[in-house]
């Protein structure tokens, strides 16, 4: 430490400095020559001569073109979910067979549910993105989003309603290996009968069990409860498939049809070979209340025999002879009619043609010898 003289206004002080160092007034004060402006004095304050801060960014309002394109694409897909629509509602493809209908029309509700689905998850990808990037979306990039968002999510509830209404054509499969030793003996003979009726229902078709009675020169028999009109007329359908056990899908037609109270139909199908067939009860019409029966329901859900028991029995007589009504106690739906009645050794006793769902009761016709007798007819005249 030792004293020093300021060089230039001669003030005295006791900091270490180097020499010829002026104090700092003399440095806040300093003036540069040059010119006629030699004698402007230029003041450097602290301020002057601190190094400028980086400019603070402030975040602004504005949407970014990612969500802007989001928005556009979300309802890009909403107005091709709107054309499948329309297409799945006006069109009538009744050039088709009714399986290929039945397919195209679930293609179509199962494609617009899906583009419908993509549309909700980008149309709300908007917000996520901003949120994501900490930016704020200009006031008409949120209205175009919640746009897109409403409109995709209309969009997406109609392609679940009409994908609801379809159906796509499956095959029968064999029931599993072990299961219960009558339903091995009755699956052989069972089968399902779709018809697509597009006065009925444009996007599903009628199903009908029914059994395999008789197969000769390369056609099969098989004995249903007929589809019928609002009167109750018996109803002979152009498109009708089979569905046999063996997995095999194969056309059919009715060749014969009576309406009620004898409500049984024949449809036939032309095959090499039949997976089975069923033998008639010869007293069918002897089954009192309280016996035990059995039944298959439409294996389309799944293969399964139910057990249950005769509540009651009805006779008429009618041009065909005696014909009688039983009313069992199972637990069948409107998929199950033309599902067939067993006895406990598998012979068949008739088929279910009605159902009550509030007491849990189904009707069954009871194919007695008379109506065996008119069958056996029919089918000698068919071949």
């Amino acid at each position: 430490m030792s004293s020093y003289v300021c060089p230039r206004c001669g003030t005295k002080g006791s900091v270490l400095l180097q020499a010829n160092q002026l104090c700092s007034n003399c440095m806040s004060k300093w003036a540069w020559g040059g010119g006629a402006d030699a004698n402007q004095i230029v003041t450097v304050t602290r301020e002057s001569v601190a190094v400028p801060k980086p400019a603070v960014k402030t975040k602004t309002a504005r949407g970014t073109s990612l969500s802007h394109l989001l928005a556009i694409v979300s309802l890009v897909l909403s107005a091709v979910v709107i054309g499948l629509i329309i297409y799945f509602f006006r069109q009538t493809p009744t050039a088709l067979p009714g399986q290929q209908m039945l397919n195209r029309f679930s293609d179509i509700a199962t494609t617009a549910l899906i583009i419908a689905g993509v549309a909700v998850v980008i149309g709300a990808s908007v917000f996520y993105v901003a949120k994501r990037k900490n930016q704020d979306l200009q006031a008409s990039i949120r209205v175009l989003g919640v746009v897109s968002i409403i409109i995709a999510t209309g969009v997406f509830g109609t392609a679940v309603f009409c994908w609801t209404r379809t159906e796509r054509v499956v095959s029968l499969s064999a029931p599993q290996a072990g299961g219960n030793e009558l339903l091995q003996r009755l699956h052989g003979a069972t089968v399902v009968i779709q018809a697509h009726v597009p006065s009925t229902n444009l996007y599903r078709s009628e199903k009908r069990e029914g059994v395999i009675i008789a197969a000769q020169s390369g056609l099969m028999w098989i004995l249903t409860v007929p589809y019928a009109d609002q009167n109750g007329i018996p109803i002979q359908p152009s498109n009708v498939w089979v569905n046999l056990s063996d997995g095999r899908t194969l056309d059919g037609q009715f060749v014969w049809a009576q309406p009620e109270p004898l409500n049984l139909g024949i449809v036939e199908v032309r095959a090499d070979q039949s997976p089975g067939s069923v033998q008639f009860h010869p007293t069918a019409e002897a089954f009192i209340p309280g016996q035990p029966v059995f039944a298959v329901p439409n294996p389309l859900r799944g293969w399964s025999l139910e057990k249950g028991t005769i509540l009651s029995r009805a006779s008429q007589r009618t041009p065909f002879g005696w014909n009688t009504i039983v009313k069992a106690d199972f637990p069948l739906g409107p998929g199950d009619v033309g599902s067939a009645l067993y006895d406990e050794s598998g012979r068949l006793l008739g088929f279910m043609t009605d159902f009550n769902q509030s007491s849990g009761e189904s009707q069954f016709v009871i194919i007695d010898s008379a109506t065996s007798s008119v069958l056996e007819t029919v089918r000698r005249a068919k071949t």
